[in-house]
This record gives C-alpha cells, structure tokens and sequence, in this order.
C-alpha cells in the first residue's frame, strides 16, 4: 500500500476516535460549548484533511508515489524521541513537583541540551516564561495549577 494512504488511514483512525470521545465528553451548544466540543472540532478537521489527502493519492501520477520504507530512511530519531520522553516526564512530574518545578525543568533541558543555549539564556527564559504563564492562568485567568510540595 502506498505510503501517503497508509498515513491517511491512520489519521483518519484519529479523527475518528476524537469524535467518537467528543460525543460522549458532550458538545453543548454554540452558546454554551461542552467539554468535548474543541475535541470534537478537531477530529472533523483532522479526519477531512485525512480524506481529501487519501482522495488525492489516487489522481497522482505513478511517478509521484512514495514507498513507506523510503520516508522513514533517514529520520534521525534522537531530537523527536528525547522531547516525547521529556513530555512523559513532565507529565509524571507535573502533580507532586508542582507546574513551576515541572515546567522549569523541562524547558531548561530542551533549552540546554536539546538547544545548546547558554546556562544563563536556559535559566531566564523559561523563568520569565512560567512566570507569565503563571500569571496569565493563576493570577488574571483564576485557573487552578498543580501547586506540588512547594505550594505555589
């Protein structure tokens, strides 16, 4: 099967399962939206761009295709896997170390050993940046953030 359907299909599949999950969240109604109602927008825009690339692949040229084996020849898999692994440990940590440590710590790495900034730009920018985000979601936005032991 030809790389791009294969890709489609499964997002598609992805689409599918968020509109499937947004419908059971609830949508509400315009004026009122529902929890799943975002979800539920996205899955329609995921699953139509899904369809309209599928549907593309068949009035290509031949020439055009692609193997599925040849897009995958030269990844390199260190930056994608490194920050997907720092995800799920921001995620582990973000409850018990609070959403500051846990932002801070993820942002230093990338910014320092993903990025390669100086220990002195890895430090203030993700400071000034949690500092904002703290304001905007705690201070002006009322909104509850994981505090952890530091309890702020």
């Amino acid at each position: 099967m030809q790389a791009e359907r294969a890709g489609t299909l499964f997002w598609l599949a992805v689409g599918m399962f968020s509109i499937y999950g947004s419908i059971r969240l609830g949508l509400g109604t315009l004026r009122e939206p529902g929890s799943g109602f975002l979800s539920f927008l996205a899955g329609c825009f995921i699953s139509l761009v899904a369809i309209t690339i599928f549907l593309q692949t068949f009035f290509r040229k031949p020439k055009a295709h692609s193997k599925l084996k040849a897009l995958w020849a030269e990844v390199n898999w260190h930056r994608p896997v490194t920050i997907s692994l720092l995800a799920l440990g921001f995620i582990l940590l973000l409850e018990r170390g609070g959403f500051i440590l846990a932002g801070f710590l993820l942002l230093l790495i990338l910014f320092r050993w993903l990025e390669k900034f100086s220990w002195k730009k890895s430090v203030i920018i993700p400071a000034i940046t949690l500092g904002f985000a703290y304001l905007l979601f705690n201070v002006f936005l009322k909104a509850t953030l994981p505090k952890g032991f530091f309890g702020f």
